[in-house]
């Protein structure tokens, strides 16, 4: 895997932590919970790299990948022979990668490693790494044995260190700057595609000639995105909600649902949505933001809508007529300020019919006195808008000296 932007996608704020509370003489027991591709794995081989390269006080680190353990395996051994905490100041720090695998292995294999897990605790460091929650799945009998066990959820990045990271790939020139915006909108936070976007600059600079990217390339970014990157993990969050089949999965199914239509307010969520809202947060499935829930990504909301049956976000290009487009302006209203969204729907009301500046400035801004440069604003923020639809919702045209038309796809 490429340089990630050194690390500080998946090494987060809380890392310097727990290599410090690694360190003390009674170490931490901690697990790391986060959905697929969310960084769990390259964060245990952070820590597992700086507590190994100490100057101070190195620690033997015991990495193991739950994923390759079979059941005849000899349980990790120091070097001193009988894999028990030594006399002195040595310490002894183990990472247990992929937890949930644990479930797959026999019972009596089971059993060996988790009292072998347990054996020195408090005295050894451990650090779990899983997809659930403590307590629940294959994770509830060794985090019930484990005294002190804290749980840390990794989580979606925020919105100003997806900005910084985004931004990191893209050249100096202002048109590449431009198109931040829909990048840190389309992966959400997320850490994967995040990191995808240093492998999907580059590709499609290439694409194009190793010219400087722009605005107008953005549908061509979106496509790549989606079909090289976004596919594969939303095939793995897809894979992590049907396992959570039976009672649990219908609250998860029909939460998706509802998001697939609209933001849900924080004070909309009942009792019985609460339990499985925080599964689709750990899962990365799910952001916050100030007024409530929503899907990660529109890219995640088009990949939903295609699963549920829904047709898609997109409207298909054989799809001329308006009412489709609008109920996917409505579906997708989060993607759009007020602004652009009372602008489109305004043009959506009159397809192919020329609209004057005048009348945009009246009937749109209620500004009759209000200036063209307002207008001439306000229709390149629409269009860069609606390129992230990847021609979807058709175009907005200039009629030279007359004013503005839209113009469906088909």
């Amino acid at each position: 895997m490429a340089k990630m932007h050194n690390l500080s996608i998946f090494a987060r704020p809380i890392t310097q932590r727990i290599l410090h509370s690694l360190a003390a003489q009674e170490p931490i027991c901690l697990s790391l919970v986060g959905g697929p591709l969310l960084g769990k794995s390259v964060l245990l081989a952070h820590i597992a790299r700086q507590l190994s390269a100490s100057d101070e006080n190195p620690a033997q680190v015991t990495h193991i990948r739950c994923g390759q353990v079979s059941p005849g395996d000899s349980l990790p051994q120091r070097p001193e022979g009988d894999g028990r905490w030594p006399e002195g100041d040595g310490r002894w720090v183990v990472l247990l990668d992929d937890c949930d695998r644990m479930a797959e292995w026999p019972a009596e294999t089971g059993r060996r490693w988790t009292e072998w897990l347990v054996a020195d605790q408090p005295r050894r460091g451990l650090v779990l790494a899983s997809r659930q929650p403590l307590y629940a799945g294959a994770s509830r009998e060794l985090a019930g044995a484990v005294p002190y066990l804290q749980q840390h959820f990794l989580g979606l990045i925020d919105g100003e260190e997806a900005a910084r990271i985004a931004l990191s790939g893209l050249g100096n020139s202002s048109a590449e700057g431009q198109m931040s915006g829909a990048l840190v909108e389309w992966c959400g936070g997320h850490p994967f595609l995040l990191d995808r976007l240093a492998h999907l600059l580059p590709d499609v600079r290439g694409l194009i000639g190793g010219q400087p990217l722009g605005p107008a390339h953005l549908p061509l970014l979106r496509m790549r995105l989606v079909a090289v990157y976004g596919r594969q993990l939303f095939d793995r969050q897809w894979q992590a909600v049907e396992a959570s089949s039976g009672a649990e999965g219908q609250p998860v199914e029909a939460l998706l649902r509802l998001l697939l239509r609209r933001l849900l307010r924080f004070d909309e969520l009942s009792p019985v949505q609460m339990e499985p809202m925080h599964w689709l947060l750990v899962q990365g499935l799910v952001a916050v933001e100030s007024h409530g829930y929503r899907l990660f990504s529109p890219l995640l909301t088009d990949y939903l809508a295609l699963r549920f049956g829904a047709g898609g976000a997109s409207v298909p290009a054989s799809q001329p007529e308006t009412g489709a487009v609008q109920a996917l302006v409505e579906r997708e209203a989060h993607r759009f300020t007020p602004q652009e969204k009372s602008l489109m729907l305004y043009f959506l009301e009159r397809p192919g019919t020329i609209v004057s500046v005048d009348e945009l400035l009246a009937d749109v801004w209620q500004k009759p006195d209000g200036s063209v440069r307002r207008v001439q604003e306000g229709i390149r923020r629409l269009r860069q808008r609606l390129a992230e639809f990847n021609g979807a919702v058709g175009t907005i045209d200039n009629e030279w000296g007359q004013g503005y038309r839209y113009v469906p796809v088909g």
